[in-house]
């Protein structure tokens, strides 16, 4: 039984770390500037977190994310400085895809290989 525990335990914690980890994938997903942007429904409720686009964080507007941009997306803030692979302070949609694409390949392969 206690196996059953412990195994169940681990279960949980591994759909913790990838609850963690999806919420910025969604955000990569929206992170094609020249995709159409539609407007939010006007009675949006306070407490439903609105998704952001690239664009919509990039306050500036020059594709790069800085770590204060970055900041507007909780989850993104969060793995700024291990996606930003150049480590300048500014975060590209290719570091970003990257990023992603390298938790998604350690996702699947559980030993961190």
């Amino acid at each position: 039984m206690s196996q059953f525990t412990s195994s169940r335990k681990s279960m949980i914690g591994v759909f913790a770390v990838l609850a963690s980890l999806t919420a910025p994938l969604a955000f990569a997903q929206s992170a094609d500037p020249a995709a159409p942007q539609t407007a939010a429904p006007a009675e949006t409720p306070a407490a439903t977190p609105q998704k952001k686009s690239w664009s919509d964080v990039d306050l500036d507007k020059d594709g790069k994310l800085t770590k204060t941009e970055a900041a507007a997306v909780p989850a993104l803030g969060k793995v700024f400085d291990q996606a930003d692979g150049n480590a300048d302070g500014a975060l590209t949609t290719d570091e970003y895809k990257n990023y992603v694409a390298k938790v998604q390949a350690t996702k699947g392969n559980p030993a961190g290989g």
